[in-house]
């Protein structure tokens, strides 16, 4: 019974934060948004905005409290011209529920809300690394047999989507630039061969792919400019070694 009513009240407040999300008031002298009104773990948080008045030698304060009341996210922006931008990736744990975004300029300020649902996330190893992958609540798709072409700079893995009846599958790829990254441009994203269109995001160390994975899936394959080497560091010292003592045998039975 109680629970019922918790998930109603839960189920309210966030119809009542989606129809009121991003909300252009201005009362405080402010206008700001979110890129957009709902979020994953994992996802990148874009927070732009104007200033009614500059305050000179003042800078933007953004501070984004959780749904558990704690500060999670602080930054100070400077303004070019009266438009200021802040983004943050939320983290791997990051509680699901209603953030609160207070941003202050001068004596001007603005709130908007934004929310954050829970997901289920999956590793894909890479070397030394890990692709981080991510469903709605529960994630229907298994990644394996990950192989590494230096050829054309890909990254290929066979897929397992049986356990979607049909249509597609939003999956959220979190990819180390160590791994794979292009200069300059977007990953290539190719499903059975044919290219895929994803939404493409980017922090200083990650590449952020937005995918509708089709449940006919077999095969996913993504190309960049750069793309690690087959072998980890690890194995690479392993194998250098290996390689090494081969040798130094070899010469010291020709000694012999």
């Amino acid at each position: 019974m109680w629970q019922s009513v918790t998930i109603l009240i839960f189920s309210t407040l966030i119809i009542f934060v989606l129809n009121n999300v991003n909300a252009e008031t201005g009362s405080g002298g402010i206008i700001a948004t979110t890129n957009k009104a709902t979020f994953q773990s994992g996802d990148k948080v874009i927070i732009t905005g104007s200033v009614a008045k500059i305050v000179t030698n003042n800078p933007v304060t953004i501070m984004v409290i959780n749904p558990i009341g704690n500060v999670y996210e602080v930054g100070q922006v400077n303004l070019s011209n009266n438009l200021f931008v802040h983004d943050f990736v939320l983290s791997d744990d990051a509680t699901a529920g209603i953030y609160n975004v207070q941003i202050k300029h001068g004596t001007q300020t603005e709130q908007l809300t934004f929310v954050v649902y829970g997901s289920q996330m999956q590793l894909i190893k890479v070397g030394d690394y890990n692709i981080k992958v991510r469903g709605n609540n529960t994630n229907l798709i298994n990644y394996n047999d990950v192989s590494v072409s230096t050829i054309d700079d890909s990254l290929t893995m066979s897929v397992n989507a049986s356990a979607i009846s049909s249509g597609s599958v939003t999956q959220e790829f979190q990819i180390p630039k160590a791994i794979i990254d292009t200069l300059g441009g977007s990953l290539i994203v190719k499903i059975d061969g044919k290219v895929l269109q994803c939404g493409q995001t980017e922090t200083t160390t990650d590449r952020i792919l937005d995918c509708m994975i089709p449940s006919s899936t077999k095969e996913l394959t993504i190309i960049g400019t750069t793309v690690i080497p087959e072998f980890g560091s690890i194995a690479f010292l392993i194998l250098a070694v290996g390689i090494f003592s081969t040798i130094f045998l070899s010469d010291k039975m020709k000694i012999r």
